[in-house]
Order: structure tokens, then C-alpha cells, then sequence
């Protein structure tokens, strides 16, 4: 799947190059559009001052050679004309002041064609290279989405059948395993009764101190927690084999509080197994245990009346 997974990326890494150059260069085509469209102006302002300048200079020349006679209004002589402060009537010195204008308008113009042109170049070649790019991005594409992709979905079911069978086989090991333990305790259990003459000393069962004062106040922190009447003190009667609450035996109690210690009791064993991490369903299940105290019996259940024990 690592081998598949590997080649699809190598492939999207190359489909991600092709397309950063397709759209490099649309940008550089675009970019070219704005400047042609632009340099079309400047070449129409181009075109217009010449044109103006043309007319100045024709309209010079005409004035060069025309004779100067008197002012056909008035009369006056042509030295004794007033002349504008701006003018002082060298019509030659206009014209040749034009002609430069032109002759610089009209190398501006060259520099603007050939750039023009050489912008109309790089657009052609963009335009091919643009092509070719698509091309290859639309065969990488089809690669990835016709053959690489369903190698790598293929992989992945393979991969996660083989996990889903490998939990399986994992668990019957377990069970195996574990056959193979209880087998190996009831072999061993079977041995010692073996070794046991009939008339050895019986070992006395019961529950031993530690854990039993470790369960006392798993209950007393529970009942506690229920504020259950009383200061709770609990502590486990060997020889009755039940659990003794503020000095009175639990059993002695009335129906509605052996049914609360009864509950706090199987609580407590529950939590006191998981802590420990002895064997325990991990559930207890309750018939209703605090029904009872609403037929009290006893001054032992009257207090249970007024309290939020329920």
C-alpha cells in the first residue's frame, strides 16, 4: 500500500507542476494583453502628435515661401508688424523644430512596433507551450484517475481486510491462550487435591483482614456519600460473616436498611474489584432495594423518613 501510496503522490506531485506551469503562463498571455492593449494607445498618441506635427511643418514651408507684402486690412509694411513675445517670426526654426519631433516619433514608433512584435512572438510560443502543458496536465489527470487510484483503493481494501483478519485470528489466539491456562490452573488444582490425604487439617476459608477492613471503607465511603443516618462506621464480623454499621450487626436492622446496605454492599465489592483489578462482572443488578423503607419496621427505619436518602 506504501509502494502504491508512494506512486499516486509522485504522479499529483507531477500533475501539480504541469498545472503551476499552465498557469504561469495564462498569467504571462494575460500580462501580455494588458501591454499590447496599452502600447495600441500609445501608438495611436503616437500617430496623432505626428500627424499634428506634419501639418505644422507643411504649414511652415507653405509660410517659407510665400512673399511678405503689405497687411492687405491696413497697410502696414512688413517691418513694421508687431510680432507676439512667444514668436519673433522664424517660421524655419519651427519647421526644423518639427521635423526633429517627427523624425524622434518616428524611431519611438520603431522601438514600439518591435516590441509589439516581440510581445506577439512570446504570445505565439505561449500559446504553444500552453497547448502542450494542457495535454500533458489531461494525460497525468486520466493516469491518476483511471489506473494509480484504483491501485490505491485496492490496496486499502486488501490492507484493511488483512487487518480485520489479523483482529480475528488475534482473538482466537487469545481464547487459545487462555484455554490453555484455565486448563493448566485445573490440572494444577486437580494435583493438589491429590496430594491432600483425607485426613489433613481443612483450611478455615473466610475473608481476610486487609481486604476486608479495605471493603469496610469502600461501603462506609459509600453510605457516607448516601447520607445514610448515622456516622457510618463499618467494619466486617468474622464470625458472622456480615458487616457491622455504627456497632449494630446489619442483619439486626429493620427490611428498609438491610435493603440500602445490602445495595451499598454490592456497590462497594463492585468498585473494590475494579481497583484491584480482581475478577467481577463489571455489573450488578438491583430488585428494587430501596422500595422497602416505605413500610418501615422499626425505629431503625423511621430514620430513613424525612431524609434525601431515596
Amino acid at each position: 500500500m506504501r509502494s502504491v501510496q508512494s506512486a499516486l503522490d509522485e504522479k499529483i506531485s507531477h500533475r501539480k507542476s504541469l498545472y503551476d506551469e499552465c498557469t504561469r503562463y495564462e498569467n504571462r498571455q494575460s500580462a501580455i494583453g494588458e501591454l499590447l492593449a496599452r502600447f495600441n494607445l500609445l501608438q495611436s498618441h503616437y500617430v496623432i502628435d505626428k500627424e499634428r506635427l506634419i501639418a505644422i511643418q507643411e504649414n511652415g514651408s507653405l509660410f517659407a515661401h510665400v512673399a511678405e507684402v503689405p497687411c492687405p486690412l491696413c497697410g502696414a509694411t512688413p517691418d513694421s508688424r508687431h510680432l507676439a513675445p512667444e514668436c519673433d517670426g522664424d517660421v524655419e526654426a519651427i519647421v526644423a523644430a518639427a521635423s526633429a519631433e517627427i523624425a524622434k516619433i518616428d524611431q519611438l514608433l520603431i522601438e514600439l512596433q518591435q516590441t509589439v512584435s516581440d510581445l506577439n512572438n512570446e504570445t505565439g510560443q505561449l500559446t504553444g507551450y500552453l497547448t502542450e502543458k494542457r495535454a500533458l496536465y489531461k494525460e497525468a489527470d486520466t493516469e491518476i484517475r483511471s489506473s494509480i487510484s484504483p491501485l490505491v483503493v485496492e490496496a486499502r481494501t486488501q490492507f484493511s481486510e488483512v487487518v480485520e483478519k489479523k483482529a480475528e485470528v488475534q482473538v482466537a489466539i487469545d481464547i487459545f491462550d487462555r484455554l490453555e491456562k484455565l486448563q493448566e490452573r485445573r490440572q494444577a488444582l486437580l494435583d493438589d487435591d491429590r496430594d491432600i490425604s483425607p485426613d489433613a487439617e481443612q483450611v478455615a476459608s473466610g475473608v481476610p483482614d486487609a481486604p476486608a477492613h479495605a471493603l469496610s471503607m469502600k461501603i462506609e465511603h459509600i453510605l457516607r456519600a448516601w447520607n445514610f443516618p448515622g456516622d457510618c462506621r463499618v467494619h466486617f464480623d468474622k464470625e458472622r460473616s456480615d458487616f457491622v454499621i455504627d456497632g449494630k450487626p446489619r442483619g439486626s436492622r429493620g427490611k428498609g436498611l438491610r435493603a440500602i446496605t445490602h445495595a451499598a454492599i454490592t456497590l462497594g465489592l463492585l468498585e473494590y474489584c475494579r481497583e484491584q483489578s480482581f475478577p467481577h462482572p463489571g455489573f450488578v443488578v438491583m430488585d428494587s432495594p430501596l422500595l422497602a423503607y416505605f413500610e418501615p419496621e422499626g425505629e431503625d427505619d423511621e430514620a430513613l423518613q424525612g431524609t434525601d436518602l431515596k
